[in-house]
């Protein structure tokens, strides 16, 4: 009986070499396959948000063909107003200073750009 029990040992053998021949020749492609629907999967994230934006951008688009947005859009922006109208525009009050940054800087907010540059430089 010792002969069946060394072929039984030499059939496995061969099986299990079998095997690990199988799984080393399939790794790699299935790797590959992975690495492949990973990139799918994120090519079509990105894809569906470009489309998102396209679709943002076309219903920007057609709000132009509505002549009440326009003209709002125009008022608002641009100050239009229709014959007959009167605009009235009220001034915007400059930021009250800080009394530690005209004596840190050395120089009035009317001077010129330079002035102030130089005098931010030149002071330690």
């Amino acid at each position: 009986m010792p002969p069946r029990n060394t072929a039984l040992t030499t059939r496995a053998t061969l099986l299990a070499v079998v095997i690990c021949v199988l799984v080393l020749t399939l790794a790699y492609p299935l790797r590959l396959y992975l690495q492949q629907q990973a990139k799918l999967s994120e090519l079509s994230r990105t894809n569906a948000q470009a489309q998102a934006r396209v679709n943002e951008l076309r219903a920007t688009v057609e709000r132009y063909d509505d002549q009440a947005w326009v003209e709002d859009e125009a008022r608002r922006r641009l100050h239009y107003v229709k014959p007959g109208e009167r605009a009235y525009l009220m001034p915007i009050k400059p930021a009250p200073t800080k009394d530690g940054d005209e004596t840190r800087g050395g120089s009035s907010g009317g001077s010129a750009w330079y002035a102030r540059l130089w005098s931010e430089i030149s002071t330690p």
